[in-house]
């Protein structure tokens, strides 16, 4: 609808910041110095090149981001596969999406969109606190209980603002998640150690009244937690799950494959038929190293390159500066952060705002990301990619199919519902433009996304007519068993996540007078 939380209102400043990166660097003598645009792909580009020719792919890593678009993630992990030859790609991961694509396969009917959330009869939500970390959700449940008479059931190990709207609310230890599955499928004796035994039965003897639910958890369930909360919200005679993963796109991130062991759609390696006959005869079939490897290989010299493109991964993994001085770094930032600041190439990237493609929230809800604006100097991760791949003397229409025949409309085509198209294509040849799709436009891979990708191939007219279009997180197979470890909620709250918000002096001043607001309630 028309909502914004508190960082997409006040947050837009940092567009304009005086740190914004400009300009490509190389670094030369032990510092980094501004270079032109064909310089610093050449000196990616002829590093990779020698390593790869003389270690193999296998000595290269790639990290992406949960901030990037489906169309930049996709292009990311086929470049990573058919032109560098390597599995060793992954991401910051903030939810367990490949343990719910397997506890849902088969049964795309109990993914809950935000649609069902607004009008659910009940929704019992799961950790997370949604008001400082999903606020959609938040004024969403809110506006549920009190507009549509909605029953809101919480369950958490801290207080949260919402359990004022519940019905019941059960206050858990820090350590209790799994066991208030085991509670609340029966097992009595699980009460003590899940948290409050009163609160929880209260809870329990609620929710049986109930017979349609959705239930909403955050990053506090993983792995075969998520199959037995599938189980519970089944048990009812209707009942829906929702993930929460935090950052804009940690869902597309996931479902367009920047995992080691797992190919876009949580499609397992043994069952890449399909992406191995799209990428070519480079594409590998060895699982790859994931962050905390790669780090690691990066430290100890036997990672020989690494390519991160929209991550931090120094300030999220506890890497010191230096460590990584026996690789290889090459990073697509906007700003100079502490990653970039120790790479040997770093390229100007710019913000969702400022480009064109597709994410998916957390809820599987596919979402058209409309360029707003233009920031000189920077590029997108999407074009970042191609002309990295360009100068390694890769095939670019084999990377980015864009000679190939679209399989929607595009503003070219012709059908009962295309005026609004014709009218377009019209005004384009009137100002002598031409209408084509190109190696650089992230349109040229929504054909090949909705023909590869499990779950993906959705209505691309209602994409761009702006309704509602759903993603499943079906996946084939079921996918292979992630390291729980490897999860880490940013816990990204409404006015500091240590991100990009740090850069906008209009955030920092609302969020000032946030702080002092709170202090004078408190006196």
């Amino acid at each position: 609808g028309d909502f914004l939380c508190i960082k997409g209102r006040y947050a837009f400043d940092m567009h304009h910041h005086a740190d914004r990166l400009k300009q490509p660097m190389v670094r030369k003598n032990g510092k980094l110095k501004l270079v032109t645009w064909e310089e610093a792909f050449e000196a990616a580009a002829s590093r990779l090149k020698e390593i790869w020719q003389k270690q193999g792919g296998d000595a290269i890593g790639v990290i992406g981001s949960t901030r990037t678009t489906n169309e930049e993630n996709y292009l990311l992990q086929k470049f990573a596969r058919s032109v560098l030859g390597t599995n060793n790609i992954d991401h910051h991961r903030t939810a367990d999406y490949p343990a719910l694509a397997a506890a849902i396969k088969g049964r795309p009917e109990l993914s809950a969109s935000m649609r069902d959330i607004e009008k659910a009869p009940a929704v019992l939500l799961i950790g997370n606190d949604a008001t400082e970390e999903h606020p959609l959700l938040a004024v969403t449940l809110r506006n549920n209980v009190r507009l549509h008479g909605g029953r809101l059931y919480t369950a958490a190990h801290k207080d949260i603002k919402l359990k004022r709207k519940s019905t019941a609310h059960a206050k858990l230890k820090v350590d209790g998640y799994a066991k208030l599955l085991a509670f609340l499928s029966g097992d009595d004796a699980a009460g003590d150690a899940a948290g409050d035994k009163s609160q929880l039965t209260a809870l329990r003897s609620a929710l049986k009244a109930e017979e349609n639910i959705v239930i909403i958890f955050g990053a506090e369930l993983r792995g075969a937690d998520i199959a037995t909360l599938v189980k519970l919200a089944s048990s009812h005679k209707s009942g829906k799950i929702a993930c929460l993963g935090d950052y804009a796109n940690s869902r597309g991130a996931a479902e367009m494959g920047l995992y080691p062991d797992l190919l876009p759609g949580y499609t397992p390696l043994d069952s890449a038929m399909a992406f191995a006959t799209e990428y070519g005869e480079r594409f590998p079939t060895n699982k790859g190293m994931n962050i905390e490897e790669m780090i690691a290989a990066a430290k100890s010299g036997k990672l020989s390159a690494l390519l991160v493109v929209g991550a931090n991964p120094l300030g999220r993994y506890n890497v010191q500066p230096g460590e990584l001085k026996n690789s290889f770094v090459i990073v697509q930032e906007m700003f100079l952060t502490e990653t970039a600041a120790m790479a040997d190439v770093v390229f100007p990237a710019v913000s969702s705002y400022e480009k064109s493609g597709t994410m998916t929230n957390t809820y599987g809800d596919l979402q058209l990301v409309k360029k707003a604006g233009d920031y000189a100097g920077g590029k997108p991760d999407f074009e970042l990619i191609v002309r990295i791949a360009t100068a390694l003397g890769a095939d670019v229409k084999a990377l980015v199919p864009f000679g190939k025949p679209q399989r929607a409309d595009l503003g070219q085509s012709r059908g009962a519902q295309s005026g609004e198209a014709d009218r377009h294509s019209g005004w384009l040849v009137a100002n002598k433009i031409e209408p084509k799709i190109s190696a650089l436009n992230p349109e040229a891979l929504l054909d090949e996304i909705q023909r590869l990708v499990p779950g993906y191939d959705f209505n691309r007219l209602n994409l761009f007519l702006g309704t509602d279009v759903r993603t499943q997180a079906i996946g084939k197979g079921t996918g292979s068993q992630q390291d729980s470890r490897l999860i880490k909620p940013a816990h990204n709250s409404l006015f500091e996540s240590g991100t990009y918000g740090r850069y906008s002096q209009i955030l920092a001043a609302v969020m000032e007078k946030h702080r002092n607001s709170e202090l004078a309630v408190t006196r």
